[in-house]
């Protein structure tokens, strides 16, 4: 072999191998870009349905709490006629038993020093509540309540109104709705028309929450569960001086 033959050999080689291992290089090269393109393009397309899906929950979530979050007016009682509007009643107490209505017992004024009376007698196909009412000594009130039962809010539940049938004699009555196991109750008012018999329509929204003494309670959930009435009360107060008489014959819930 002539000199230098195997330096030229060498330098071929080693170009051969050069290129071979570019050539290499290029199709890894190539085949790495390939590859982050694809994984990049998976990765975009699983965001983007990430994105939408997320953004549809969010958009239902914040019609849902839209829905159920209403205002709830304030109403207060009407009288509505004689036999009251067309609709379906659940008694609550049963106002045509003597043997029930013998079972309410009176609270006055007496309990804080005053002179109010009151007696519950039946007659006229209800619950008579009459009395004399005395300002004196700081009193103003009297009351007539049904014995506890839990059964009335049972019989209550879905209610959207209760109704008084009574017969009035011109002065303002309180309707009070004890609560199971709570100390706070519901009032709402009604103002009756002398010698008249009538239906009056008091809205479930319509009664506030109170305390023993009648004082607002605001801790108090605002609106009545009528599922929780657990006792039923006549009340007359707001200085109504002299003597009254109702004839209350049914004390009904309707749908």
């Amino acid at each position: 072999m002539a000199p230098g033959a195997d330096h030229h050999c060498c330098s071929q080689g080693g170009r051969r191998q050069y290129n071979e291992l570019m050539a290499s290089c290029r199709a890894h090269s190539f085949r790495d870009h390939w590859l982050r393109r694809r994984r990049f393009g998976i990765w975009f397309a699983c965001l983007a349905f990430l994105i939408v899906s997320c953004g549809s929950t969010g958009r239902t979530a914040n019609a849902d709490e839209t829905t159920n979050a209403p205002e709830t007016p304030r109403s207060s009682a009407q009288a509505v006629g004689p036999d009251g509007p067309d609709g379906p009643d659940v008694v609550l107490v049963d106002l045509d038993d003597a043997n029930e209505v013998a079972a309410w017992t009176t609270v006055n004024d007496p309990v804080m020093g005053g002179l109010s009376t009151s007696r519950i007698t039946f007659g006229d196909g209800g619950l008579v509540f009459s009395g004399n009412i005395s300002l004196e000594n700081n009193g103003g009130f009297a009351s007539a309540r049904s014995p506890q039962d839990t059964d009335i809010g049972r019989r209550a539940t879905g209610a959207k109104s209760l109704r008084v049938r009574a017969l009035g004699d011109g002065k303002t009555y309180l309707l009070k709705v004890g609560t199971a196991g709570q100390p706070w109750s519901y009032i709402q008012r009604f103002p009756t028309e002398a010698a008249v018999q009538r239906t009056y329509e008091l809205p479930i929204e319509g009664f506030q929450p109170v305390g023993m003494r009648l004082d607002p309670v605001p801790n108090a959930p605002q609106t009545l569960d009528p599922s929780s009435i657990s006792q039923v009360s006549i009340y007359i107060l707001d200085k109504q001086q002299g003597p009254f008489e109702l004839t209350i014959s049914a004390i009904d819930a309707t749908a």
